[in-house]
């Protein structure tokens, strides 16, 4: 016999025609099933038994019986197949599945996806929520798709814009009465809540940049409430504490079910929503799938800012 290191690619190569003739117990049944002539069967075969030193078949004028070596490798040809089998049934999986990890931060996901998972579901979509508010790794987490809010686009990553950020100051109803809002910016004691990490990780999320959205000129640095989470803001706005600097897809449910009210007019933020995978994610369907139910979401959206980011 060879060396087994120089034999491993030819029974590679021949594992499924020595699973054919494992099933059929037939050479030329198996040269059928596979689409060549009987004779080329027999022929690499013969190959493959010089090869091995040792013959696989025992042969009669009616059937072919394995011997124990011809045991051993049918065996593992028909395993291999198996293994394979299996593996071509995970890609087809991975391919058509509308089962999907989507990574999304801790605020969009309880002010926007967590209220739309049932309709997320009613349109076929298996989708878990994956919270995070570090940016995923979609190369090597569990995670394959992400909605991220920034500059974009994130260069290796597939990624497409879902809406342009508004900024939108909120407050509880009443709660300014009938102050506007640059009065109430400039007196001392002005409560301003925001999401601290807006203010410095190049989105635009803050107060200055509202307040230069609307030409504002007001020194407002001692009266910032700042808190970890945009929506832990948004939900001290509606216990009274302040004015919460909001924006798109944060507080249009609070401000549709009465917690809220509009407190200044919106300001467009150079930040957008961003839909984001691997490019060879890109192609499945699950994603698919979720880009265009996201993006049903985001219409229905607009139509809800249209009504709802108004003066009060």
């Amino acid at each position: 016999m060879n060396d087994p290191d120089s034999l491993l690619p030819r029974l590679l190569q021949s594992a499924p025609l020595l699973e054919a003739i494992a099933e059929e117990q037939n050479f030329t049944r198996a040269a059928q099933r596979l689409g060549v002539e009987q004779s080329a069967v027999s022929h690499r075969i013969k190959a493959l038994e010089a090869a091995l030193g040792m013959p696989l078949f025992d042969r009669t004028t009616r059937r072919i019986t394995p011997t124990e070596a011809g045991r051993i490798v049918c065996g593992a040809a028909q395993q291999s197949g198996g293994i394979w089998q299996a593996a071509l049934l995970r890609l087809q999986d991975l391919k058509t599945s509308r089962s999907l990890r989507l990574s999304v931060s801790s605020s969009v996901a309880m002010k926007w996806i967590v209220p739309a998972l049932q309709r997320a579901q009613d349109s076929g979509l298996d989708l878990l929520v994956d919270v995070d508010d570090r940016l995923a790794d979609l190369h090597a987490g569990e995670a394959k798709a992400a909605i991220r809010y920034g500059m974009g686009p994130y260069p290796g990553l597939h990624s497409e814009p879902l809406l342009q950020a508004v900024l939108l100051p909120v407050c509880r109803p009443g709660y300014l009465g009938l102050q506007c809002l640059q009065d109430y910016c400039q007196q001392p004691g002005a409560r301003l809540l925001v999401d601290r990490f807006g203010e410095s990780d190049g989105t635009g999320f803050s107060w200055q940049a509202y307040f230069a959205g609307r030409c504002w000129d007001i020194g407002f640095e001692r009266s910032i409430n700042a808190f970890a989470r945009a929506d832990l803001a948004i939900q001290a706005a509606i216990s009274g504490m302040g004015i919460a600097l909001g924006r798109s897809l944060l507080v249009e449910h609070d401000l549709e079910a009465g917690f809220l009210e509009a407190a200044g007019a919106p300001v467009k933020s150079r930040a957008r929503y961003w839909l984001v995978t691997t490019p060879a994610n890109a192609a499945t369907e699950g994603y698919q799938a979720l880009r265009g139910w996201l993006q049903a979401e985001v219409s229905e959206m607009r139509k809800q800012q249209a009504a709802l980011f108004k003066l009060p």
